[in-house]
C-alpha cells in the first residue's frame, strides 16, 4: 500500500510539472525554475487542492506573456509557504553538516533577514557529560525548528537594584538551563533571478541590489560571518540578549552573524586535570572555551549551507567575548579557525582573563567543599609531589584512583543552584572573577604575554579597541556603599586612599605608593568629585584600557595588522548617572545597530554613528581593513600608536580631530613600563614600614635603576607632605 500511494504520488506530481511545463512553454527561465522546485517523492499534502489551484494561476500569469514571468515567479515563491509538502523547497529550510533546520524571515531596514535561533551543536552537558568537553551534538532527521530562543547557561543574575533596566539588560532573558549548547544565526538575503541563470531551489543565492552588491564587495565564496562571542567575566552572559540581536548588522553590513552560548563559572571552567586519572576524563578545565571552539568549527562547517565563506570568519566579543577572541587567535586549539578577530575592552592579559593553574586548583577545591563532596578524598597520597609548582603540570600522573572519581560523582549530583551559588565564595574583590581560562598546558599553553610573543600572526587582522571609562562599572559595583547609581559622590581623601589600597591590595607597598601618586589630582586639590573620577580612572586603565594597549602592540610585532579604536561617546539614553560616563559595553549596541531601530528613541546623530560602526566592522570582516571608502584609519604600530575616535558629537567629544594615540598613553606607560621596573626591583620586605629605609641604603639607592629611582623619591617625598 505504501509503494501505491508512493507511485501515485509521483505520478500526480509528475502530471503537476507536465502542467507547468505546458502553460509556461514561453518562458524558458521559468520553465526551469518549475523543474527544480517539484521534487520525486515526499509525504502526503495537507494542503488540498492547493496545488492546483496554484499551478492554474501560474498558469494564467505564464499565458499572458513573458513580460508575465515576475508575477508567476512571485507565485511560485508563494507556494513555497503556502504549501512546502507538495514539492515547493522551503527557503528557510537549511540543510546543515547535523541535519535541516528551518527558521524565520523578517524585514529589517528595508531587507529581508533568516533568522535561525536554538540550532544545536553540542549534546546537552548534563548527568555524566557535565564538567567534561562538549560531545558533538547527534544528526537529527526531519526538520529541527529553529525559531525559539534557547536557554541561556547557569549563572545568577544580578539584582542590585530591584528593576533598573540598566541592569537587566544583562541579565538571562531565557530560562537557564544546563542544556545550553546552541547557535543563532542571521543571514541577510535577498533572492533574485541573475541574468540568463536559473535560479537553484536546491541551495540558497545571497546577494543584495545592484547597487549594493557592487559596493559591498562580496567574495565570491560566499558573505563575510562575524561570529559573536558574550562577555560577563566568565561567570554570566548569554547570546539571547535583546542587545546581541544581530538583525540591523546582517541586514546593513551584509553579512552573516552568528553567536553561541557557552558554560560559564564552574559548569565551563571546573579545573581537576591534576587529581583526575586521564586528561580527558573530569574537569580538564576551559569547558567553556572548548565549547566556543566546538561552535566556530560547526559553523566553518557549515558556513557555505547559510551562503557564507568559510575562509571569510571574523570572530568578535567584548570583554570576556574579547578575551576569548584573543586566546583562540593564539590556542594550538582553534589557532587557524580564523584569520580576523575583534577584541572589545577585553583581552587575554587582562589581569581578570586568565588564571593559572595552581589558583584555578585551589579554587575547584574550596567549590567542592563548599558543596559538601569530601574535597580531601581528591588529595590522595602522593598527589603534591606531581605539581610542578610553576603554574603548570609535571608529566607524573597518578595512578587509576577511585576517589577523585568518586568525588566527581558527588559533584555531578549536587543540583546546579548550589554550584551556581557556592561558587561566589572565591570571588576576589574587583573583577577578581573565580572562573576564566586557565593555563592547563592544552587550551593554554603558557601565559598570555608568553603565547603571544611565541606566535607567528602573519596574515591575521585585528581590530581592538576600548571605551572611554571601562572602570565606573565595576567601581560602582564593588564599593557600593560609598557611591550612588545616580549622582556623583564626592569622595574624601581617606576614603580614596581606603579604596585604593583594597583595590590593589595584592601589590607591594612601594607598587601601591607609586598607583596612588600617580592617580592623586594633584592639580584639583582635595577634590572630592575628582577622587571619584580617578578611581574610576584607575579601575579602567588598570584592568582594560592598558592591557589592550599591551596586547595590540604585541600583536603588531608577531606580524598582525591591527587597528585600534576608542569609543568615546556618552549614548543620550544611558541609563546610568552622569558620572559614570562612556562605560564598560556601551559600544555594543552601536555594533549591533541599536540606534537604528527606529522604534528608539536615539538622536539622528546617534543612528549615524552607528550605521557607521557596522559598515566599518563589516567591512574588516570582507577585508581586514574597517576604514570606510574615503576614510584613512592608520595601523596601530609601536612607533605610531594611532586611534581612531567612535563619537557622535562631531569628529570627536574634545579636540575636533577622529584621532588620538594611545589610548591613555601617560598612565599606560605607567601601568605597562614603569610599574614592571618598580616590581623587578621591588624585594619583600618584613615590613611594610620599612620602605624608606631601603630608599636611605647606599646599596639600594646604587643598584637602582635611575628611572625607577627618581620618581620613587618624588612619590615618597610627595606623599609625606600630602594632605
Amino acid at each position: 500500500q505504501q509503494q501505491q500511494a508512493a507511485s501515485q504520488q509521483q505520478q500526480q506530481q509528475a502530471a503537476c510539472q507536465e502542467r507547468f511545463d505546458a502553460d509556461c512553454q514561453e518562458n524558458t527561465a521559468l520553465r526551469i525554475l518549475l523543474r527544480r522546485a517539484v521534487r520525486t517523492g515526499g509525504e502526503s499534502s495537507p494542503c488540498g487542492e492547493a496545488p492546483s489551484e496554484l499551478t492554474a494561476m501560474i498558469g494564467s500569469e505564464c499565458s499572458r506573456g513573458p513580460r508575465r514571468h515576475v508575477n508567476a515567479f512571485v507565485l511560485l515563491l508563494g507556494a513555497t509557504v503556502i504549501c512546502p509538502a507538495y514539492g515547493i523547497i522551503d527557503r528557510l529550510v537549511v540543510q546543515t553538516s547535523s541535519g535541516p533546520i528551518r527558521g524565520r524571515s523578517t524585514m529589517v531596514q528595508g531587507r529581508e533577514v533568516h533568522v535561525f535561533n536554538g540550532v544545536p551543536f553540542a549534546k546537552p552537558p548534563v548527568d555524566s557529560l557535565r564538567f567534561k568537553k562538549p560531545v558533538p551534538a547527534e544528526p537529527w532527521h526531519g526538520v529541527l525548528d529553529a525559531t525559539r530562543l534557547p536557554p541561556s547557561c547557569i549563572q545568577e543574575r544580578y539584582e542590585y537594584f530591584p528593576g533598573f533596566a540598566g541592569e537587566e539588560m544583562w541579565n538571562p532573558n531565557t530560562n537557564v538551563s544546563e542544556d545550553c549548547l546552541y547557535l543563532n544565526i542571521w543571514v541577510p538575503t535577498k533572492t533574485r533571478l541573475r541574468h540568463g541563470r536559473g535560479l537553484n531551489f536546491g541551495s540558497t543565492d545571497y546577494f543584495q541590489d545592484d547597487d549594493d552588491f557592487q559596493r559591498q564587495h562580496q567574495s565570491k565564496g560566499g558573505l563575510a560571518m562575524l561570529v559573536w562571542i558574550y562577555g560577563g567575566g566568565f561567570m554570566s552572559g548569554t547570546s539571547t540578549l535583546d542587545i546581541y540581536n544581530a538583525e540591523i548588522l546582517a541586514a546593513v553590513g551584509n553579512v552573516i552573524v552568528a553567536s553561541m552560548q557557552y558554560r560559564v563559572g564552574a559548569f565551563g571552567f571546573l579545573y581537576l586535570a591534576p587529581y583526575i586519572n586521564g586528561y580527558e576524563d573530569d574537569a580538564p578545565g576551559n569547558m567553556g572555551m572548548w565549547d566556543q571552539a566546538l561552535a566556530i568549527r560547526w559553523l566553518k562547517e557549515n558556513a557555505k549551507a547559510f551562503g557564507g565563506d568559510p575562509d571569510l570568519i571574523t570572530l568578535f566579543g567584548e570583554s570576556a567575548g574579547g578575551s576569548s577572541v584573543s586566546l583562540h587567535l593564539l590556542s594550538p586549539v582553534t589557532r587557524g579557525l580564523s584569520r580576523r578577530g575583534i577584541l572589545q575592552s577585553g583581552t587575554l592579559n587582562a589581569p581578570w582573563s586568565h588564571m593559572t593553574a595552581e589558583k584555578a586548583l585551589q579554587i575547584a577545591e574550596g567549590l567542592i567543599d563548599d558543596c559538601n563532596c569530601n574535597v580531601t578524598m581528591l588529595k590522595v597520597s602522593g598527589a603534591a609531589q606531581w605539581w610542578s609548582g610553576t603554574g603548570g603540570l609535571s608529566n607524573k600522573r597518578l595512578a587509576p584512583q577511585e576517589s577523585p572519581h568518586t568525588v566527581m560523582q558527588c559533584m555531578r549530583n549536587v543540583d546546579v543552584k548550589t554550584i551556581s551559588v557556592q561558587q561566589w565564595n572565591s570571588y576576589s574583590g574587583i573583577l577578581g572573577f573565580p572562573s576564566a581560562p586557565t593555563i592547563d598546558g592544552v587550551f593554554m599553553t603558557a601565559d598570555p604575554m608568553t603565547m603571544l610573543r611565541e606566535a607567528n600572526l602573519e596574515g591575521i587582522d585585528i581590530l581592538v579597541g576600548s571605551n572611554r571609562d571601562e572602570g565606573t562599572y565595576f567601581l560602582l559595583y564593588d564599593f557600593i556603599d560609598y557611591f550612588e547609581k545616580d549622582a556623583a559622590t564626592s569622595l574624601p581623601r581617606d576614603k580614596f586612599l581606603e579604596i585604593m589600597n583594597t583595590i590593589f591590595n595584592k601589590a607591594s607597598e612601594p607598587e601601591r605608593e607609586a598607583i596612588i601618586f600617580q592617580y592623586t589630582g594633584w592639580e584639583s586639590g582635595n577634590d572630592g568629585y575628582q577622587n571619584q573620577h580617578q578611581v574610576g580612572r584607575a579601575v579602567g586603565d588598570h584592568f582594560f584600557i592598558c592591557p589592550t594597549n599591551e596586547f595590540a602592540l604585541g600583536l603588531t610585532e608577531r606580524g598582525a595588522s591591527v587597528h585600534y579604536y576608542y569609543f568615546t561617546h556618552r549614548t543620550s539614553t544611558s541609563l546610568w548617572g552622569e558620572w559614570m560616563g562612556v562605560l564598560h559595553g556601551d559600544e555594543v549596541e552601536y555594533i549591533f545597530g541599536q540606534p537604528m531601530n527606529a522604534s528608539l528613541q536615539y538622536r539622528q546623530r546617534e543612528r549615524d554613528l552607528s550605521r557607521r560602526m557596522v559598515l566599518s566592522v563589516s567591512e574588516f570582516a570582507r577585508t581586514g581593513n574597517p576604514a570606510l571608502e574615503g576614510e584613512h584609519w592608520p595601523l596601530y604600530t609601536r612607533e605610531n600608536p594611532i586611534y581612531f575616535i567612535f563619537n557622535a558629537e562631531g569628529e570627536d567629544d574634545l579636540r575636533g580631530e577622529k584621532y588620538g594615540r594611545g589610548p591613555m598613553a601617560t598612565s599606560c606607560a605607567f601601568w605597562n613600563d614603569f610599574l614592571p621596573r618598580l616590581r623587578a626591583w621591588s624585594v619583600p620586605s618584613k615590613s611594610p614600614c620599612n620602605f624608606s629605609e631601603q630608599m636611605s641604603s647606599a646599596s639600594t639607592v646604587r643598584t637602582m635603576p635611575l628611572a625607577v629611582m627618581v620618581p620613587l623619591v618624588l612619590i615618597l617625598s610627595l606623599r609625606r607632605i600630602a594632605y
